[in-house]
């Protein structure tokens, strides 16, 4: 049955550039421009309330790779619109694929504050940092499907994304470390860090949920090793050798050249990627001059319908 629900997910081979990348039909500008004001203040504001969904063919097959392997996609629009017109656009292709989770905000902005996650509690996103290899969500009861990055402006220095896929993992432990996989299979406490939320050793310890499990989705995948080690650390909670072996050759494996994509988006490139399976990984980065556009994504969350 594990055999059957990793089969169309894994990679046998690096996905090649022809097997993700899709270029932003010419089409979009009058899907776009036929707009209406009304409508285009809902697909930001309010994108789950968006009902002009006609059917795309080509939006269509994004799907299907996002579901299966390669589980992800990489949308290339040349940089010919202006950055109103690709939140537009962004925000269409989203919402063509399921509703939008808004914990964070729909449409969330993903640029450097100046922070440090290693001294607070709060999302590697709103810092400059590598965020290592992770998924989408630490928190229990909410997991998205699908992440959405959207760029408007590329920063000056690093920042690249490495995507690589879990399912691979799961097949490399299964074969040389399967002692591993019984620890990675029960709850793990994660720290808390979603806003309102509080962040206390009582909330850490009910916040926990495996990193390796096959629900009725099928093989689902979470996991960022800051978070398991400071929840463990803030709770007092000792990390069995098991798991602390499949946290290092998790670690290990993703950190091989063989196992991972590295690229770096360009203004106007949207990347969606399945959250379930494919885990990511962003470079630190370095923004342009003061006064320059600092290095902007965006960031949706998005659960299939």
């Amino acid at each position: 049955m594990i055999t059957s629900k990793l089969s169309t997910i894994v990679w046998e081979n690096l996905p090649k550039s022809d097997q993700y990348t899709f270029n932003l039909h010419d089409d979009f500008s009058n899907i776009i421009g036929n707009f209406k004001a009304d409508q285009k203040k809902i697909l930001i504001e309010n994108p789950n309330e968006f009902l002009s969904m006609d059917s795309y063919d080509w939006l269509d097959e994004l799907h299907l790779k996002l579901k299966a392997a390669p589980g992800f996609v990489l949308i290339k629009s040349g940089a010919l619109f202006s950055n109103e017109e690709l939140r537009y656009i962004y925000a269409f292709c989203c919402r063509r694929l399921g509703l939008l989770n808004n914990r964070y905000g729909y449409f969330f902005d993903v640029v450097d504050q100046g922070l440090d996650y290693t001294k607070q509690a709060i999302p590697v996103s709103k810092t400059r940092a590598s965020t290592g290899y992770h998924t989408d969500s630490t928190a229990k009861e909410y997991l998205p499907d699908v992440v959405g990055l959207l760029c408007l402006s590329p920063g000056a220095i690093g920042g690249d994304s490495l995507l690589t896929n879990a399912a691979n993992l799961y097949k490399h432990l299964l074969q040389n470390y399967s002692y591993t996989l019984e620890a990675m299979q029960a709850p793990i406490i994660r720290d808390v860090i979603t806003p309102g939320t509080e962040n206390s050793v009582e909330a850490i310890m009910q916040n926990a949920f495996p990193i390796f499990s096959f629900p009725n989705e099928g093989f689902t995948f979470r996991y960022m090793r800051y978070w398991i080690e400071s929840a463990y650390e803030k709770t007092g909670q000792n990390i069995s050798k098991e798991l602390m072996k499949g946290i290092e050759e998790t670690d290990c494996y993703f950190s091989s050249p063989q196992n991972y994509l590295q690229f770096k988006l360009e203004r106007g490139d949207m990347l969606l990627l399945n959250n379930r399976f494919i885990c990511h990984n962003r470079t630190a980065f370095e923004n342009n001059a003061l006064g320059s556009t600092p290095r902007t994504l965006v960031r949706s969350w998005i659960n299939f319908q």
